[in-house]
């Protein structure tokens, strides 16, 4: 590799690290291990299309001979598609710790390669028909989220199959309705997010909508989308890498198995650098970690217990009141000792519960944690923090709170990041 190719990687390999990269197959990462036939083009063939290249328009034909039977479809799609084996472009890529990829193809290939390299993979989909929310637990490098983008066969009605279908999906899904899962969108909305396009079919012209409705344009971090010879044999293809190029997306030339091995080879070094060096023992007052106290309404107690779970095990201890003092008396009384010496942080759980609420005890907790927020100093030219407040869902902002920055509950990785990072920087601070 050239230097510039190998200070690209490392940089893509320190955002995938970093959580901040989504994974972004499509139908041309989904191959037949054995020759690299694409499995839209197997699919086709089963659907006896002229063109095994134009799925949508060999299904359109398919439906309208078979008087709109989707569910024999449907097992076509999953007959075809499951019976992949897992390739070595998938392998390598399951290596890394990639939080959530995003699979614009119906394959199962990247949750077998995440499940091949012990990890617990979670699979979900984006049904753009009325459907009740899916139930999802925020991903992690130890159990990445595969998100299929066209549907699942397991729900027939949510497979983008023909044109029409890719119409209304199309419709669906920039207008948000349904929406996505939460914790695609969270990521999706993070300023600091990144991309890495595979196989995607940038000459297609639904990829541009497709783009505008995950909101990629609006992102200005590195992105790289690779192709191959489908993407450079279409006449459009240099118009496509102009239009793209405008807006931050670079799109090179694919070489399947060399770049997911340099890849990968890149992320082991920069793991074995990053790797924890023994130092001397410190006193146990410098290395124990942060304590927080979540406030709350009542009514939200069952997802507070969850977020503190992922919190814990992402080594934020969290105060609870056992005796549930909230209940009576008592905890105005022990309210000022634990907001104001017990904990090194407070986190402002705001819902929808909460805003209706005309009086509450957690209205006395944020006054509290606000007067500890403004004794707090600086390390360095960093403002330390003590009040951290999170929303679920659309719930209003507190009016005490508009003026702080506000994270999402359901990326629970980036509150727990912004109170680990400002408990390094209190460490910092010489006694």
């Amino acid at each position: 590799m050239q230097k510039s190719e190998l200070r690209e990687l490392r940089g893509l390999v320190e955002r995938i690290n970093r959580g901040d990269c989504v994974l972004v197959l499509g139908s041309q990462a989904a191959v037949r291990a054995s020759d690299r036939r694409p499995f839209s083009e197997l699919l086709a063939e089963e659907l006896d299309a002229a063109d095994p290249k134009n799925l949508r328009r060999a299904a359109e034909l398919y439906l309208a001979k078979r008087r709109q039977d989707r569910d024999e479809v449907a097992a076509i799609v999953r007959d075809v598609y499951d019976s992949g084996e897992v390739t070595e472009l998938h392998r390598n890529l399951a290596q890394l710790p990639f939080r959530i990829c995003i699979n614009a193809s119906w394959d199962n290939l990247m949750t077998k390669a995440f499940e091949e390299a012990g990890k617990a993979p979670v699979t979900a989909y984006y049904n753009y028909k009325p459907s009740p929310p899916q139930r999802l637990s925020t991903p992690t490098a130890e159990r990445p989220l595969v998100y299929h983008l066209f549907g699942h066969h397991e729900e027939p009605l949510s497979l983008v199959l023909t044109e029409g279908d890719l119409i209304d999906y199309l419709v669906a899904f920039v207008k948000e309705n349904p929406p996505l899962s939460d914790h695609v969108r969270s990521i999706l909305d993070d300023p600091s997010a990144s991309f890495l396009f595979l196989g995607v079919g940038f000459h297609q012209w639904y990829v541009r909508v497709l783009l505008h409705g995950m909101r990629v344009y609006k992102h200005n971090r590195p992105t790289m989308a690779l192709e191959d010879q489908p993407f450079y044999s279409d006449p459009e293809h240099e118009q496509a890498v102009g239009f793209f190029s405008e807006r931050l997306i670079d799109i090179k030339p694919l070489q399947w198995d060399a770049f997911a091995q340099n890849l990968r080879a890149a992320y082991e070094e920069f793991a074995q650098k990053a790797a924890p060096k023994p130092v001397a023992a410190r006193p146990v007052s410098a290395v124990k970690g942060p304590k927080a106290f979540v406030s709350y309404a009542s009514e939200d107690r069952d997802a507070v217990e969850q977020l503190a779970q992922e919190l814990e095990a992402r080594g934020v201890d969290v105060w609870q009141d056992k005796q549930d003092l909230r209940s009576g008396d008592r905890w105005e009384d022990v309210l000022l000792d634990v907001i104001g010496q017990k904990v090194d942080y407070v986190i402002v759980v705001q819902t929808a519960a909460m805003a209706r609420r005309i009086e509450g005890v957690y209205h006395q907790e944020i006054d509290a944690a606000l007067k500890r927020q403004r004794r707090m100093g600086f390390a360095g030219d960093q403002q330390l923090r003590f009040l951290h407040p999170v929303r679920i869902g659309d719930a209003p902002l507190h009016p005490r709170l508009k003026e702080l920055h506000v994270i999402d509950a359901a990326d629970v990785d980036s509150l727990a990041r912004s109170i680990l990072e400002d408990w390094e920087h209190r460490q910092a601070v010489p006694a």
